[in-house]
Order: structure tokens, then sequence, then C-alpha cells
């Protein structure tokens, strides 16, 4: 099977499988959070007395929360709520909040829009840390972003019975890349990425080839990928944050089949509360 560009493809069957890549096939979170986006933090902000405990409130914030999976600078308002005052004072939070809660571009490109417009310095020491995460993130290896055990199986199990999808908000080469290093490309007909549109948009264009949006399953680990398949009325099966094996396992040998039979409905309001109770779980 050869991957298309989502405008040259065509329905092939009456189901769709919709998969987020981060977090949810590829163990790249882990590897983002912990080696990009907290050491940047920490060394742009001068916190490196307090490096463990710094990192370790981003990673309940970024991994092991319901904020999973939010954009990097909601996250980054939400850290230094929790250590203006207790590591060191953070001078113009309220303006980076003010930028945030009311900008539609929550990117580097935006947030050099509102430097020109309204410089400050936290604004521009926000904006260094974003571009030092991307620099991290690009000397990252695909062998430093493995698949989680059971996707390959899942996979495998998948093809042949339903169509499938790669819906992501990452870039393009990374997801090509960890996709085709882990030799994964194969499965997969169509994969979108941030380039194309958000996950919401991206599920709409392919329910748009003829799918019944009951015959689509959306498969994610945070509440933005719930929250991309509630906007389109499709189902949602959860990879619950440490336990993706089992839940790749309960997917291959249970619920795929449950999908493909049209009684996924039934087992939909259990999964659900799974996927929100194993964030209550999860602690510091």
């Amino acid at each position: 099977m050869t991957m298309q560009d989502i405008n040259e493809f065509h329905k092939r069957h009456d189901c769709l499988i919709c998969i987020d890549s981060d977090g949810t096939a590829i163990d790249a979170m882990n590897a983002k959070h912990k080696m990009c986006h907290g050491p940047s933090l920490i060394r742009e902000w001068g916190l490196e007395d307090h490096a463990a405990t710094v990192q370790t409130i981003w990673n309940e914030i970024n991994l092991f929360s319901a904020s999973r999976g939010v954009n990097r600078f909601i996250a980054l308002v939400q850290m230094l709520e929790r250590i203006d005052g207790r590591y060191l004072g953070i001078e113009g939070l309220d303006v980076l909040r003010g930028w945030v809660g009311s900008t539609n571009d929550l990117s580097n490109k935006g947030l050099i829009q509102e430097i020109a417009k309204h410089p400050h310095p936290l604004l521009e020491k926000a904006l260094r840390w974003s571009h030092e995460i991307n620099r991290r993130i690009s000397l990252l290896s695909y062998v430093d972003k493995p698949p989680f055990e059971g996707v390959r199986e899942g996979l495998a199990y998948a093809q042949g019975k339903a169509d499938i999808a790669v819906i992501s908000s990452s870039n393009m080469v990374a997801l090509v890349e960890e996709w085709t290093g882990h030799g994964l490309i194969g499965y997969v007909d169509v994969m979108t990425s941030q380039e194309i549109g958000t996950k919401g948009e991206c599920i709409r264009r392919m329910i748009s080839k003829g799918y019944d949006p009951h015959r689509v399953l959306m498969i994610g680990d945070a509440y933005p990928d719930l929250e991309a398949a509630t906007a389109n009325d499709t189902y949602y099966y959860p990879i619950l944050t440490n336990k993706e094996r089992s839940s790749w396992a309960c997917l291959k040998s249970t619920y795929f089949d449950r999908f493909v039979e049209g009684v996924f409905e039934q087992d939909q309001e259990q999964l659900l509360h799974e996927f929100k109770t194993n964030f209550g779980a999860q602690g510091e």
C-alpha cells in the first residue's frame, strides 16, 4: 500500500481509523517534554537550582493531567503561574496571559506579530524559549521517539479492514521520518499534519470522502483528540497515559472488531470514563 496525499485519496473501506501520532502511536511526547520543552524553560528562566522540581511540574501539566497535549504557550502560562513567587517573580505575566487568551494564532509567528505591536520582555523570553524548543526537537532522531508496544500489531490487524489515516498536529517532515524510520508508513493510507489543518479540520476532510461519521474512529491520548472527534460526531478510543501497551492490546483484541461490527457505541461511555479518570490517577 502506498500512502496518498489527502487531496488524492479515495475511500476504500466503509470504516476509517484516524490515529494521532505523538503520545498515541509514537512515544514522542515524553522525549519532547523531558528533553526539549522542560530543559529549555529551565535554561531561559535560570531555574537550574530547581531543575528537577520544575521539570516535574512541567511534566504534570503536559503529560500527566487533563491539559496533556495543550498548546505550548498555554502550558507556559500555567507553568509560570505555578512558579511565580515560588522560585522567582514573573514580571509581565498578565501580558503573556492576555495574549494567550485573546489571540487566534498561538504560534511563533503569532507571537512575533504581537511583539511587533506590543513589545514586552516576557513575550520576548517566551519567543526565545519556543525557538529553543524547536531547535532541540530538530536534533532528536526518530530513534529517540519509538512506537509504543502493540502499535505495529494493531495497525497490521486493522489493515485491509479499514482505511487508516494519521491525524496529527506535528509537522509533516517529522511525521514521515518517524513513521518511515520505524517501518510503520506502509500501514497508512493518508497522513495529515499541522500544515494541512487542525485535527478537527483533517477529520472533517476525511469524512467528506464518503464516510458515515459513525464508521469513523479517532484514536488519541489527549483531550484535543477527543475534542476533534466530538466536533465531527465520530467515536473516540483512548490510548491511556502510562498504559499504552494495554490500550493497544485491547484495541486489537476487542474494540477494533466491535467498531467494525457497528457495536462500538455500547463501549464509548465506559472508555471515556476510563480516559478521564486516568488523568485523575496521575500525579507528580
